[in-house]
């Protein structure tokens, strides 16, 4: 008699979305503050960066800049077997002028493209961008061991469970510390310092209530809805929920770049990683003078 209510409960979500449906979720973004950051600007950039505070540049103004650039805005769309997630793109508009220079920082992390899934045939889509080379990585979608917990909370109106996974690390980021570190080893200097990558664990807090089997950031696997997301960079938390019984949409496929497999991506993504290695790292700021 215990289960009998949470049995009720999945016997009213499998009726509820036992039709044609589709749902929208839009979720925002913080900078996970909690996690220890891999990459930290050297001494060298310390230095170089207070020499151009004196010639202007206004501190707070900048970290408020850089806050705001972390702070970004998504949207899923789902219908039974498909899903797109996607960044929503605001324009801002412009301030009045207050003299000096003000900043506007953007921040482009790999990952930040476009996200097409499919839990039927178990393939994903996945827009990347590096250095103005467009790419669609076509690739199946991956297993996530998932360990579900008997943690719950509430967002919303939904009722949620808790659920983490180990994500390893990368082959091409485990390569890159050690290129850096023989870079080092021989007295060359960088523009970052890199602290050794590290698995990381991603959290995620799901809803049966909502029975697909998607998230934001091309995350997926659990019995239910992802509505809260924390990884190493972000917190993605779940702003609105929209759902539409009896009709179906359409979820498109993103194709704004040369379709590869993530092999290739992978090879590609290192030869330019180390490209960007040698020429010491790249930081691209905007300037607006009022």
């Amino acid at each position: 008699m215990k289960n009998l209510p949470k049995f009720c409960l999945l016997l009213f979500s499998a009726t509820l979305f036992g039709q044609d449906f589709y749902g929208k979720v839009e979720y925002q973004t913080i900078q996970n503050k909690s996690k220890k950051e891999a990459v930290s600007i050297s001494k060298e950039s310390e230095k170089d960066a207070a020499e151009d505070a004196i010639v202007g540049i206004d501190k707070e103004a900048f970290e408020e800049a850089m806050k705001k650039a972390f702070q970004k805005n998504y949207l899923l769309t789902f219908n039974k077997n498909e899903a797109l997630f996607e960044e929503v793109v605001a324009l801002e508009k412009p301030k009045p002028g207050q003299g000096g220079v003000s900043f506007s920082v953007s921040v482009s992390m790999s990952g930040d493209g476009d996200k097409y899934m499919n839990t039927k045939d178990k393939i994903s889509y996945t827009e990347e961008d590096i250095f103005g080379d467009e790419f669609v990585i076509k690739d199946s979608l991956p297993k996530i061991a998932w360990e579900i917990s008997n943690e719950t909370k509430i967002i919303g109106d939904y009722n949620c469970v808790k659920a983490t996974y180990t994500e390893p690390v990368s082959k091409n980021d485990l390569e890159a510390y050690e290129r850096y570190q023989e870079k080092t080893k021989n007295g060359k200097s960088s523009l970052f310092e890199m602290k050794k990558p590290e698995p990381q664990t991603i959290t995620a807090w799901y809803t049966s209530e909502i029975p697909v089997s998607f998230g934001p950031n091309g995350v997926w696997g659990l019995p239910g809805l992802i509505l809260q997301l924390e990884n190493e960079n972000y917190i993605y938390f779940c702003t609105k929920v929209s759902i539409k019984n009896n009709e179906t949409v359409k979820i498109k496929i993103p194709n704004s770049g040369k379709v590869i497999s993530k092999k290739e991506y992978e090879k590609y993504e290192k030869k330019m990683q180390k490209q960007m290695e040698d020429n010491g790292g790249t930081i691209m700021f905007r300037e607006t003078k009022n």
